[in-house]
């Protein structure tokens, strides 16, 4: 017999089962071009949550991307299963929900409980109308928004093939950012991009359904025909692209300004008065503004670049020193100060007078100021401020129960957006206390000041131990005894010793930040300067907090205003002082030095080391008022009179200075460098941020994400594979399968006795599990015939997939009926 003959009759070598088993697994998940389409979903999911980054909203954007990502991914999947659209909705927002605060877990401390706790936080305050504003909650929230997207798209282009109900929902959030976004940075590139992919998209749908008709019809595709159509359908969507991208536009800002006052109508100002309340609010003008420090929390944070575009001009007698406070900051922990507000209180009407006890020896200033940003969504005044003619949000917090209880005020928000061009006039009771009478103010601090820690609260997560001896020290070499003296020293000790510097690298982690600064890099910029001053007073017993906003500018002499710029935003320390409320001090080195009259000039002057002038002009030193009102109680023998909401401020009253008697200034020397400060090398400037910085830690998280699910697939693919073969291999089809089936009837409780035959087996299994008959009998029957038959029989391939058939059949009911164990809802005797 020849080789070639002997070769015919050799049977042809059947593959290995597990790998013809990922083949075809391979083969019923991807279709043709399905990895391509992938690349494009990716895309549009990319482009919105690339435009919302460059936005700069408060949201984590690597969080949002890797779970768009894995929406991407897990709709693939879900589109591919036998679930209905209902049914993969909810198993899609379980799975999404749970992948959300797992991925969120990995940028927070504390992991996915930290989220979830300030989670429940945040919605207590939604439901209670507090004020909470965390950025975590609204990133889990766009997250959870961009899993939705992700799981519609790859459902609308992998099952149903619906392009344009995949398409239209991420572009409405890239429309809608491009409309409420004022910032400099360029999103219409990512736009582009958008539509580039969204035309490959229709045009792969619209060969699907062509070749759908041609199949029906029983035209022969040519089998090149995908490729060549893809091609050209890329290059024809690229052309497009470019034709859109040069042609001109016209009327373009007139259809702005019309949707904008769409916007401003009193349904969509009640829903911002709610976003606005639980959300960071969005830099936007008109509806789409700029917020200077208008977030409820600040991080101390790595390098800052400010512009010089106006923000706002000022009309104000040039008599004394100003700031232009947006905001303040109570409660300091680990770098991130937060805003203390518990509630938000709506005035619907003009003008705003609070409840505000601000103390005696302060001096009634009435400014005009004029909007000059693309516009604004927070309220500057001069400290502090006693009437603004607006309709204002104000953040805020009731100092005690009483029926007209006092307010301590955090930020003042206008109804509506503050176009470029508005004006407002706010009236502000500026402190003029001097030197001497906060010398003698003592410390004497009302029940709400005492009553709220955060002031005085000096744990190891606020201020470290060797920071706390620095405060000490300086005090001590200082000769002061008294808070105005002490706060003076470390005011003097911070200008004197730390450079001012705004290319600082980012805190290191599981470092203090304010530890770093003073004792490592001894540079920084305001944020720094007034972190370290609050917290040092806070050491002292002194009540401290930090407010933010902008410096005065530069006076405009011929307009008799202040410019004021964005390069001059800036943060500050107020202490609190009896008798006199909050008085502002400054201790970052590039500022003017604030001085009173009683301080000793001597030891206040400008610290620049690098010998340059600073931004901000040196004021004259203010005098002493006259012929303004001033809120001074008259003699010292009487009570300082608080201002009560409707109290009609006086026009032309002059009122005595208080009688307290001056103590005589004692001079304070100047202290000496610290021996705990130790010299370190200067920071290296940290590289502009691209997108590749969101992208690559991003996609990290997404690849560690996706290697976790793959090992988690092969271990319970082990795990099959030891409960389907062990024991079984060299068992013929119907032996294996008979042994199988024993096997999976011990989940159920189904055991047979050894003298039992495979027929009373049989009929045991029917009277347990009715619902087997068929396929139990047919293996049973198999199984008898090859054991108990004639030992030349051998069974044929027929016979061998029957069994493998049947035995789906039987391993189904056998697992329902598992499953049902575990149910308790659905469980009964039967």
């Amino acid at each position: 017999m020849s080789s070639s003959a002997s070769a015919r009759r050799q049977p042809a070598r059947r593959p290995n089962p597990i790998t013809a088993a990922l083949v075809n697994a391979y083969r019923q998940l991807f279709g043709p071009s399905d990895w391509l389409m992938l690349i494009i979903a990716c895309g549009l999911i990319l482009m919105p949550v690339l435009t919302l980054y460059l936005a700069e909203l408060s949201l984590e954007p690597g969080v949002v991307t890797a779970v768009g990502l894995l929406g991407i991914a897990f709709g693939f999947v879900m589109a591919r299963s036998r679930f209905n659209e209902f049914i993969g909705l909810l198993i899609m927002t379980l799975i999404g929900s749970g992948m959300t605060v797992i991925v969120a877990g990995f940028s927070v401390e504390g992991g996915a409980s930290t989220v979830i706790q300030r989670g429940l936080e945040w919605f207590n305050d939604a439901i209670t109308g507090g004020v909470n504003q965390d950025a975590l909650v609204f990133t889990l929230l766009v997250s959870l928004l961009m899993w939705f997207l992700a799981y519609n798209t790859a459902w609308h282009i992998f099952r149903v093939d619906r392009p344009w109900r995949a398409i239209l929902p991420p572009a409405l959030v890239i429309v809608l950012n491009a409309v409420f976004y004022a910032g400099d940075n360029n999103l219409d590139g990512y736009l582009y991009v958008f539509l580039f992919c969204a035309l490959i998209a229709l045009a792969r749908s619209a060969l699907e359904q062509r070749e759908w008709e041609w199949f029906n019809n029983g035209v022969r595709v040519p089998r090149r025909l995908r490729r060549q159509f893809l091609i050209v359908g890329t290059t024809l969507a690229a052309l497009m692209v470019l034709l859109a991208w040069f042609l001109p536009v016209s009327g373009l800002d007139e259809r702005l300004k019309d949707f904008q006052e769409f916007l401003r109508s009193d349904p969509l100002t009640e829903i911002s008065e709610v976003w606005n309340r639980l959300f960071a609010p969005i830099s936007s003008e008109g509806p789409t503004s700029a917020d200077y420090y208008g977030g409820d929390q600040l991080e101390l944070s790595g390098a800052i670049q400010l512009g010089d575009q106006t923000i706002l001009a000022v009309q104000a007698p040039n008599d004394r020193r100003y700031y232009w406070r947006s905001r303040v900051f109570d409660t300091y922990e680990l770098g991130q100060w937060q805003s203390g507000a518990e509630i938000r209180l709506t005035t619907p009407y003009s003008p705003f007078v609070p409840r505000v006890d601000y103390g005696q020896a302060r001096a009634q200033v009435t400014m005009t100021y004029t909007v000059g940003a693309r516009s604004l969504r927070i309220v500057h005044t001069a400290p502090q401020p006693a009437q603004i003619d607006l309709e204002t949000r104000t953040d805020l917090t009731y100092l005690n129960d009483s029926d007209a209880p006092p307010m301590n005020i955090s930020a003042i928000r206008p109804l509506s957006v503050l176009q470029r061009g508005a004006t407002y006039t706010a009236t502000s009771l500026v402190s003029v206390a001097t030197a001497d009478q906060l010398r003698a103010a003592g410390s004497d601090y009302p029940e709400w000041i005492v009553s709220h820690p955060q002031y005085l609260r000096t744990t190891p997560n606020v201020i470290s131990d060797r920071a706390e001896q620095l405060a000490a020290q300086i005090v001590a070499e200082a000769g002061a005894a008294n808070s105005y003296d002490k706060a003076k020293a470390i005011e003097r000790w911070l200008r004197e010793n730390i450079e001012y510097n705004q290319s600082i690298p980012e805190p290191p982690v599981g470092l203090d930040p304010i530890d770093w600064f003073l004792f490592d890099l001894k540079q920084g910029y305001c944020n720094y300067y007034a972190t370290a001053m609050v917290v040092m007073l806070r050491s002292q017993g002194i009540p401290a907090r930090m407010a933010a906003g902008f410096s005065q500018g530069t006076y405009d002499g011929p307009l008799g205003q202040y410019i004021v710029k964005e390069n001059d935003a800036h943060t500050w320390v107020e202490a609190y002082f009896p008798n006199y409320g909050w008085i502002e001090f400054e201790p970052t080195s590039n500022q003017a030095p604030l001085t009173r009259e009683g301080d000793d000039l001597s030891d206040t002057s400008l610290n620049n080391p690098q010998g340059e002038p600073s931004p901000t002009p040196t004021p004259t030193p203010s005098p002493t008022p006259t012929a303004t009102a001033t809120f001074t109680p008259p003699p010292a023998t009487e009570s300082p009179t608080p201002t009560i909401a409707g109290t009609t401020l006086p026009e032309d009253t002059v009122v005595p200075p208080t009688a307290t008697p001056s103590p005589s200034p004692t001079p304070t020397p100047s202290p000496t460098p610290t021996a705990l400060i130790l010299p370190t090398p200067p920071p290296v400037a940290p590289e502009p941020r691209s997108v590749l910085d969101l992208l690559l830690p991003a996609l990290g998280l997404v690849l560690i994400i996706v290697v976790a699910v793959l090992i988690l697939i092969f271990l319970l693919w082990l795990l099959y594979w030891w409960w389907e073969w062990r024991g079984l291999r060299g068992l013929s089809p119907a032996s294996r399968v008979y042994a199988r089936l024993e096997r999976y009837l011990g989940l159920i409780g189904i055991r047979f006795a050894p003298e039992q035959t495979p027929d009373e087996r049989r009929r045991h299994i029917m009277r347990q599990l009715p619902n087997a008959e068929r396929p139990v009998s047919v293996i049973t029957r198999m199984y008898t015939a090859e054991r108990y038959g004639p030992a030349e029989r051998r069974p044929s391939e027929t016979e061998n997939e029957q069994a493998e058939t049947v035995w789906g059949d039987a391993r189904r009911t056998i697992l329902q009926r598992w499953r049902r164990r575990f149910a308790f809802w659905k469980r009964n005797d039967t």
